[in-house]
């Protein structure tokens, strides 16, 4: 768990391979930068827990197109988000995505799901099932 080793890189290279052959992709970016899904969109999408702060954490006011957006060769592109590096809980936020989506259903439409974990874990939240 080391930033800056190619893990981006490396999920959007595996997202967008997938995609060619055929399967349906979502990619969840996991780190507060947001910058996981930026090779397959070409900018920085929001992140769901600002778009969820913005809706004062009523999930239910959300649609898809409201968090997922679409990357290269028709990829579905999610960046979770987070606190600042170094604090807080990560693991959380991408709970809060994960529950986001199963509530709308997305995890059911996909073949492959990639997480593109952040480099610097705080907690142990993505260590531990």
């Amino acid at each position: 768990g080391k930033g800056g080793i190619g893990k981006s890189t490396t999920s959007s290279n595996l997202s967008a391979a997938f995609s060619t052959l055929g399967k349906r992709v979502l990619q969840i970016g996991c780190d507060p930068k947001h910058d996981s899904t930026f090779t397959l969109t070409g900018s920085l999408v929001p992140t769901v827990i600002d778009i969820l702060k913005e809706v004062d954490f009523h999930s239910e006011e959300l649609r898809p197109e409201d968090f997922i957006f679409e990357g290269f060769n028709g990829v579905k592109c999610v960046e979770a988000g987070g606190p600042p590096a170094g604090t807080g809980c990560g693991g959380y936020v991408v709970g809060q995505t994960v529950k986001l989506l199963k509530q709308h259903h997305l995890l059911e439409d996909t073949d492959v799901v990639i997480f593109d974990v952040l480099g610097d874990v705080v907690c142990g939240g993505f260590a531990m099932p």
